[in-house]
């Protein structure tokens, strides 16, 4: 839902004020020049005008202009103040904000987005004193559990994006990625596929979202009566192992556990002359860019990034507003199917 011109204008001078690059004292640009700026009639100018000075922000005399007035308590906390906090920078997947901005825009709240390194620089009370809430996206659940463990105790609303810490308490907003594993073994299955594989980074620690996906994966095949599986435990299983892994169990279809992983397997497979999907089928996770731009383009589990930011932005607003934690939400996922995936011949 998208605000009406006049409102837009008037947050974005609220904001202004609010952040002082318009000081008290100082005069507003005219309704003329408003129109101008932002392309509206002056009708919508002079209305956005109007809404702040009903809020106290503004008076208006005719014919001299509109000048800002003293700040005071109540004009603060007009504008709402949201910190998003991502792993670290250059993330390659999941743009949530173009979700998380819009959602917090309609009820006038500014998003800062920082990196995980924040929690480390800042205290609890730092968090409290400057933020009306916070949107977490944990790279590993273990991380910085005493600050998250301070403002658990002290009820300060934290929405998790992607992954869940369930000691805390916090509702988290994550993609149905046992769901995409089953998606993805059953895509394999129905091609003809029996000997499916399913394969892991390099590291030893594998996250909650690569634990469900695996999950997934096996249960499709449980049910089905595949007696062949992969485990998480064995290196033999990764991305490096994957011509040994393709040799030693004659394996014809690979689930990766992201879309990263996925590529650079492809790259492994395609230095060793193997043809992809002709002699080896691929599916990855997450729908990076680079997924649909790969040679041949990687059949992929697609998670709805958008969606989720949105979601975590409304659960969180609706938290603030009326003090009552939300309840977890899963948002369904899809396969997208392109050119590494094939019937078995």
């Amino acid at each position: 839902m998208s605000l009406p011109l006049y409102q837009q204008i008037s947050n974005d001078l609220k904001e202004k004020i609010i952040a002082k690059t318009f000081k008290s004292g100082d005069q507003l640009p005219t309704e003329k020049e408003l129109s101008e700026t932002y392309s509206v009639s002056r009708i919508t100018a002079k209305r956005a005008l109007t809404e702040l000075e009903q809020l106290g922000l503004v008076s208006r005399t005719r014919g001299k202009g509109t000048f800002v007035q003293e700040l005071n308590k109540n004009h603060t906390k007009l504008l709402k103040r949201v910190l998003f906090i991502i792993p670290f920078e250059g993330m390659s997947f999941g743009d949530f904000t173009q979700g998380l901005v819009p959602a917090l825009k309609v009820e006038n709240t500014t998003v800062f987005i920082t990196y995980a390194s924040y929690l480390k620089e800042n205290t609890a009370e730092d968090i409290k004193e400057n933020f009306d809430g916070l949107i977490y996206y944990p790279m590993y659940t273990e991380d910085y559990l005493d600050i998250l463990l301070e403002l658990s105790l002290q009820s300060f609303p934290v929405v998790l994006l992607d992954k869940q810490i369930y000691d805390l308490g916090f509702p988290c907003v994550s993609s149905d990625n046992f769901n995409g594993g089953e998606q993805a073994a059953q895509a394999l299955l129905n091609l003809g596929h029996k000997r499916i594989a399913f394969v892991a980074s390099n590291d030893t620690h594998h996250p909650q979202t690569t634990r469900n996906r695996y999950l997934g994966y096996v249960k499709v095949l449980k049910e089905q009566g595949i007696k062949f599986h992969t485990t998480l435990d064995d290196s033999l299983y990764t991305e490096s192992s994957v011509l040994e892994l393709i040799h030693n169990e004659k394996v014809t279809g690979l689930i990766c556990e992201n879309d990263l992983v996925a590529l650079q397997t492809m790259k492994t497979l395609q230095d060793s002359h193997f043809s992809v999907p002709n002699d080896i089928s691929i599916i990855g996770f997450d729908d990076i860019q680079a997924a649909s731009l790969s040679n041949p383009p990687l059949t992929t589990i697609a998670q709805d990034f958008i969606g989720m930011g949105r979601i975590a932005g409304e659960l969180l607003l609706d938290w603030i507003k009326s003090g009552q934690t939300p309840k977890d939400v899963k948002v369904p996922i899809n396969l997208i199917k392109r050119k590494t995936t094939e019937e078995l011949k």
